[in-house]
This record gives C-alpha cells, structure tokens and sequence, in this order.
C-alpha cells in the first residue's frame, strides 16, 4: 500500500507514542466511502470496514481491536473496557465521547467526519484518550473532561500531557447560526466566533475553542498541537458531512497507551 492512510502530530510521535488520524485515501470502500471508511453506520459494508480498519491499524503497528464507543455528542467518558470514568453532566443513557486506554498497548479511537478529534498521552502514566468533539461536545468542554478523566483514572498531571488537536471543519467553512457565535463568544471569548452584530453569517472555530478548553484544563499551550486540516475543504483527503451534506465516510483518530 503506497498511499498514505493517516496524519500525524509531531508531539506525540516525538514521545514515541502510535497514534493517527486517518485520511480518505487506501482503503477498499466504493462510492461516496472512498476509500478508507471506518463506520459501518453510514451505509458501508461491514467487510470494507474491516478491511480499511485492519490496514490501518496494520500501517500504525497497532492492534485491530481498537477500543471506541457509540459517540452521542455528550460529555460521558469510559474506559477501552467500557466502565464508565466520568458520568455526563446533562441527561444521558448510552453512548460516550471520549476513551481511555489504560493498558500498554491498548488503543482508543473515536470517528469524525467533521467534529474535532482530541488525542491525550499522559507522559507519566503512559495512559491515553481520544475524544471526539462536535459543536455540542465542544459546548460541554469534552476535551477539558478527557484530562480530567486521565486525572481521576491515572492520577495524570494536566502539565505533563500532551494533546494533538486533529483534522476538523476549519473556521474558513463553518458558517453557523447567530445564537450559536453567540454563545461559544461568551464561553470562549470573542474569538471564537465572528460577532454577529457585525456579520450576518457567522463563523465559528471549534479548534480554537478546544484549544481554549484543554489550556483551562491546565495543558500548557506549548503542549497542545493543531494538526492541520479542514475536512471541509480538502475533498481529497478528508470525508466531510457538511460538505457531503450526510452521505460520506468517517475517519478515525486513534491511540494507543505506551
């Protein structure tokens, strides 16, 4: 296989740490899937799936079996053997946002086509998470929640994780409602989202409102890093549900405990 199946942050693999966000291309998957879809929820079939899974796991030198959960846009945080780590803060039955792999060896993964995908390493324990955070996730401080589930469950220390902030719908594509930049303004300061007194349709950055969540967390900002990439724009590389108004693939963005 020569095309490449996933990015990378320089962080973390100078910590030595099997990571990924997967891209589009190398998988096996037909039509609006091409080529390398990770869910079978969107309508792929399930062989595809296995077969992009299997090859990208194989490409990162890690397990198949990575351990996810059926995301729900909420705040709830388990662990790779689905044990609930930190309740959800609003109404919630089922379903989680964020993984912590706590075994060497063990990888969590969460799917996005869209939503800003979170990778924590704690370089003490060698624990690690992935979370998922769209608009709402984003809302509740899901990334903020990851570092403190890796606290509660590993006795983490914010200041000595690191955090890739991956590939998502970039500011430049994501025109959202006037009570949306409105409300992650006053959650997150007014440049997380265009004023839309001033502009009539109004742009919000999930990314740097993420960012703005794991540094109240108390990662320090030179150990945060925004992987580049909008999926909106780059339809070669990246699926995007906006863009693709539904009908497109998932991605997965994975890691796995040292």
């Amino acid at each position: 296989m020569s095309e490449r199946l996933f990015v990378t942050s320089k962080l973390l693999t100078a910590a030595g740490i099997a990571h990924g966000f997967s891209v589009r291309t190398g998988g096996v998957s037909s039509g609006p899937f091409t080529s390398l879809n990770v869910s079978v929820s969107v309508g792929d079939t399930a062989e595809a799936v296995r077969e992009n899974t299997r090859r990208l796991a194989e490409a990162a030198g890690i397990r198949p079996d990575i351990a996810t959960a059926h995301q729900v846009h909420g705040d709830r945080v388990v662990s790779a053997d689905g044990r609930e780590v930190l309740a959800a803060t609003q109404p919630q039955e089922t379903g989680a946002d964020a993984v912590l792999a706590l075994d060497p060896g063990v990888a969590a993964g969460v799917r996005v086509a869209d939503c800003v995908p979170i990778l924590l390493h704690d370089e003490t324990s060698g624990t690690v998470a992935a979370v998922h955070s769209g608009w709402r996730g984003t809302r509740l401080s899901i990334a903020a929640r990851g570092v403190r589930a890796l606290q509660h469950a590993a006795g983490a220390e914010p200041r000595r994780i690191l955090a890739a902030i991956g590939p998502s719908i970039g500011r430049c594509c994501y025109e959202v409602s006037a009570e949306l930049a409105v409300m992650f303004r006053q959650l997150f300061g007014a440049e997380a989202a265009d004023d839309p007194a001033k502009t009539p349709k109004p742009h919000l950055d999930l990314r740097f409102c993420v960012e703005s969540a794991l540094a109240q967390a108390g990662v320090p900002r030179e150990r945060i890093e925004q992987v580049a990439g909008c999926t909106s724009c780059d339809i070669d590389a990246y699926f995007s549900h906006r863009r693709d108004k539904g009908r497109t693939g998932r991605h997965l963005a994975f890691i796995a405990a040292k």
